[in-house]
Parts: structure tokens; sequence; C-alpha cells
């Protein structure tokens, strides 16, 4: 099944409709879906050649995939006996036979998938396909596709890469579905509310969804798939991390202590006993271009601040230190089928109000289209306040039009009554605007105010689950 993706492949199709040869850069998270969006866009176009990686492999075996596949989709029976020892013959050969096809038809998609496997994690290769993309392909009208799952190797090693500056002409992270999306993963078939749940344990990830059964509830999936030993999601973690990241035990390390909360590169340095100089910022900054965490600035400090904060905001990391993990001795002996609501059931309900905090800061973007201020956006984050008059707001815009606004986030079954607003009124209280700004209070929640809320007049606007599914 193929969902959503509609803005990367009008992307994708403007650079293949284009006059001239195009260098594009695609990288995200495993399992987010890059195969399978150049897979969809690459349908009837009549030259595409694609090849994959193999994980962990040397070079030598590398380019014996590599033959392998060229040989498959050119049906050229001369490659059968020829040996290859270099990625340059390789790239010579593809020259020749692919990419100087007289008869091919249309530009030619040159898809490499998985490159940093492909160049066992050098920049050696990187520069050799600079060489041929300058002096044997640019002038071709081909589109190459360079793709890539660990975004640090993508980051430094392609887009940052001295080899290929000024050459590339689209780069795109591959981030999770929107929500609208990843509602057409359930074909009707699940009420919306319990979609919802699925995206705050498991993300708007592709593949994670085509995991979920829709002829079962959310418990008996959740059971499924976390907490049985043969679940899809048991082993996921160490997936993610060992695919990754080569130092796996601090990077997990890191990861579970953000699980708790916010903190600041000092706080969190303090509790993994590491420095909080270029060593853990190296650690965060893999971590942060990897999607698996997300800094926050307070809107009334400049970006360097030294109060910038760490939070883990990948759904299932999130889902599998809070529930998972603690508990993995059970899902592995345990012959229960209910683990989940054994285990999980006291704290889960209460989870699920971070997770929806959390969700709607990914959505931050889509919610200020909603209330019609998206072009005035300068910040957006959640803002802490320290000391006695501690507080927390969970959502807050600052605006170009001097506006600052306040989001409270509500995850309840039932519409939101009056009893929130004293809360909300003491930490508009205690925000120290900027001088000449005003505030706008807006409710975020599943179903909305009461009439009495509503009547009261006191949420300048209020956003819906409906509205953020739509």
């Amino acid at each position: 099944m193929f969902f959503g993706r509609k803005h990367e492949l009008d992307l994708l199709n403007q650079k293949y409709d284009s006059t001239k040869s195009e260098l594009i850069v695609i990288y995200g998270r495993r399992r987010i879906g890059k195969s399978s969006l150049i897979g969809e866009f690459s349908k009837k176009k009549p030259a595409y050649c694609h090849f994959e990686a193999i994980e962990g492999q040397r070079m030598p075996r590398q380019i014996a995939h590599f033959k392998q596949q060229l040989q498959e989709q050119t049906s050229d029976s001369f490659l059968k006996n020829m040996l290859f020892s270099s990625w340059e013959q390789v790239f010579q050969y593809l020259t020749e036979k692919v990419v100087n096809a007289p008869t091919r038809g249309g530009k030619l998609v040159l898809f490499l998938d998985e490159i940093q496997w492909m160049a066992s994690g050098r920049a050696s290769l990187i520069s050799l396909i600079k060489y041929y993309w300058d002096t044997r392909w640019k002038d071709k009208n081909v589109m190459l596709i360079l793709c890539g799952s660990i975004a640090s190797f993508m980051v430094k090693k392609v887009i940052a890469s001295k080899a290929l500056y000024g050459r590339i002409t689209l780069e795109l992270l591959l981030q999770g579905l929107a929500p609208e999306e990843a509602k057409k993963f359930f074909q009707g078939k699940r009420d919306q509310e319990e979609i919802l749940r699925y995206l705050l344990v498991f993300g708007s990830v592709p593949k994670y969804l085509e995991e979920i059964d829709l002829n079962k509830s959310f418990n008996q999936n959740i059971n499924r798939l976390c907490f049985t030993p043969q679940g899809g999601m048991v082993q996921e973690m160490d997936r993610i991390f060992y695919s990754q990241f080569r130092e796996t035990a601090v990077y997990r390390h890191i990861v579970e202590t953000l699980q708790a909360g916010l903190f600041s590169a000092v706080e969190l340095g303090r509790k993994i006993k590491i420095s909080s100089g270029g060593g853990l910022m190296s650690y965060l900054k893999n971590l942060e271009t990897s999607e698996f965490i997300r800094s926050f600035v307070p809107f009334d400090r400049s970006s360097n601040t030294k109060f910038r904060k760490y939070r883990l905001f990948d759904e299932y990391l999130c889902f599998y230190f809070k529930f998972m993990s603690p508990c993995i001795r059970t899902i592995h002996e345990s012959n229960s089928q209910k683990k989940f609501e054994t285990l999980c059931a006291p704290g889960f309900q209460s989870w699920l109000g971070f997770a929806f905090e959390r969700f709607c800061l990914k959505q931050s973007d889509k919610i200020a289209r909603i209330l019609g201020f998206q072009d005035e956006v300068l910040t957006v984050s959640p803002y802490f306040e320290r000391g006695d008059s501690g507080f927390q707001i969970d959502l807050l815009y600052r605006r170009a039009d001097r506006v600052v606004t306040v989001c409270e986030i509500k995850h309840s079954k039932d519409p939101i009554g009056t009893k929130v607003i004293p809360e909300v009124e003491r930490k508009c209280g205690l925000l120290k605007l900027p001088r000449g700004h005003t505030i706008e209070r807006v409710l975020i929640s599943l179903y909305g105010p009461d009439r009495s809320l509503k009547e009261s007049g006191f949420f300048h606007h209020h956003v819906t689950m409906e509205e953020l599914f739509s």
C-alpha cells in the first residue's frame, strides 16, 4: 500500500520534468518509506535503474551485489562472467551500457539506495560519484538519486561534502506522514481516536502502520506487536540503534535518560556522567539529525543559549522505554495474551497525555495553519519556568505580529470544562511578555470545549482532533 507523500512526489516530478540533469539527496530514518516513495515516483518512467546496498558488507561484496542487480535490470549476459574490482570499473560500465544507451527514452532515473552501506561508511565513493557526475552523467539527462537512512552520514558525507558542493538540486528529509495521510492506512475501519492512539505509540512511520491488523482492536495489536516474544516491535529498538550508531550503548543511555523529561546539555551530562562539551554535543547532534530527539529554546532566549533543552521525540522509543524495556523479561517469558493490560494499564492513560503534547508539537506548523497565522510564526516551542513559580506551557508561538500564542493541550475523552481556566490564567500571568506583545490563548484537545467553557470566551481559539486529521 502507498498513501500520501503528494508534496514529495510533486517535488520529484518537477525535477524529472526539468530540462537539465538533477542530483537529488533523500534521507530519513529506517522504515520511513524512502524506497517506497521512489518506487511510486518511478512508476511508468521509461528509464529507471535501482541499486540497493547490503547492510554491513565490505566493498567487494557491495560491488558484487551491484553487478548482480545491474545484470538483472539490463539483461546483459556479458556481465555474468565479468569481475569488477573497483567502483570505478562499475561506474564506467554503468556509463557505457546504461547512461549512454541511445534508446532509453526520457530522463534516466538512477537510484542508489542506502548509499552509506554502498560506500562502507567512507566518503571516497562520494568523491567518485562527483567525478562521474561532472564528467559523464550531468550532460546525459540523468536524475541521480542518492538515498540513505543514516542521517549523520547523509548530512556530513553527502550533503555537506566538498565533493557535491553546489551540485545537489534537491535535498529531501523524509519525515513521518501527516495525520490525514496516516489515517488512510486504516481504510475507514477504525475510529479516529483509536487511530490517534496508534500514532501516539508508533508515530506516522509507514512500515509500523502496515503491521497493524485492521480487524483487531488497539489492545490486541499492541499485545501482538509489542508484548509477545515474536512481536514485530520487540526487537525494533535494537535494530534502530545498531543500524544507526557505532557507540550503541552511549546513544541508548542518552535516549533512555531523555525519556524522563527535558534536560539541558549540562543537566544531561551530569545524569549520564559525560562531559557536556564537544563529545556529548556530537552525540546529541547525531540523535537530533536522526530525528530521535529534538531540542527547544525558550521564546525569550537566543538560539545559542545554554537554556536549550533536549527531549526524546520518537514515539516508538518513548513507548518502548516507558512500558516495554522495564518488562522485557516478562515479555519473553510470560504466556499471557494480555500483558499490555496487565503491565501498562495503570500508567498508560496519563502517558497518552504527554504523548499527545508531543504529537501537537510535531504538528505545530499545521496548528498554525489551522489558526491562520502560519506566515507570522517566529519561534515555536514548549516553555518551562523553574523556581518558586514553576510552570509549563505546552506549546507557545512567538509571532511577527507581536502576539504570543499560548496553547493548552488536553488529552481527554470528554469536552474540556471551565476547570482549566485558573491554571491557564496563572501561567499567562506569570509569563514575561516582550514589551508591546499581546497574549492569545488556544485550547487543543480531542473534542473541544464544553458549552460552559465555550460561553466563557476564555480561549481565543479551539483546535480539535478532527481538525488535526483533516
